[in-house]
């Protein structure tokens, strides 16, 4: 079988020069071709990135007030068993001790992963992403503060709930733990309405 390339066969230097335009004049318009597809791909990606991210912040903002909401009434649980604690003596008769108790919320960066994992990010403007890095920064932030009050809350029950049975020192060693315990909740707060100004700031950049 003869092979001729398309077009005829080649009889001068212009019939080859011919071909080698028409070939790279194929090429670069198959590349041309894929180049536009791939642009398509990684400007849908960022726009499916963009719809998780605000998506999963405002979930995150409802969890992360949620928790501020219980911090008053965990502030008062704390000074009012500070206050029975230092009473001397302490009754018999005395009400059991009403240990605060505690929040752990936990925030979705599922979205915000992903993007990072598949190059999303590069497809929006510096300031967006810097927006949306902050707000998911903050977030887990205020996760770790939450888990250190955590522990922190664990350690408190282990005096028990009778304020009689305690002796002055532990009535002190308790106080204290409590007090530590209001300190982070403090701190908590602070950290909270931080992610929620950074989860607003996000969401409200333009799309």
């Amino acid at each position: 079988m003869d092979l001729h390339p398309p077009g005829g066969p080649v009889r001068s230097v212009k019939d080859f020069f011919v071909h080698i335009g028409v070939v790279t004049l194929g090429i670069l318009i198959a590349l041309g071709l894929e180049q536009l597809v791939e642009a398509h791909h990684r400007a849908n990606l960022a726009k499916i990135a963009v719809a998780g991210f605000r998506k999963e912040l405002a979930y995150n903002e409802d969890e992360v007030k949620y928790v501020l909401t219980r911090l008053p009434e965990l502030q008062g649980k704390i000074e009012r068993s500070i206050s029975t604690l230092s009473a001397a003596p302490i009754p018999p008769e005395a009400q059991r001790i009403d240990y605060p108790g505690f929040s752990l919320d936990i925030v979705s960066t599922a979205s915000w992963d992903t993007a990072i994992a598949t190059q999303a990010l590069n497809e929006l403007p510096f300031d967006a992403v810097a927006h949306y890095a902050q707000a998911y920064g903050a977030l887990r932030l205020f996760v770790e503060i939450e888990r250190e009050g955590l522990t922190v809350w664990q350690g408190v029950h282990r005096f028990g709930t009778d304020p009689a049975a305690l002796t002055q020192d532990q009535r002190s060693m308790l106080i204290q733990e409590l007090r530590h315990y209001s300190n982070v909740l403090t701190v908590i707060d602070f950290a909270g309405h931080g992610a929620l100004k950074s989860c607003d700031d996000a969401l409200t950049t333009p799309k």
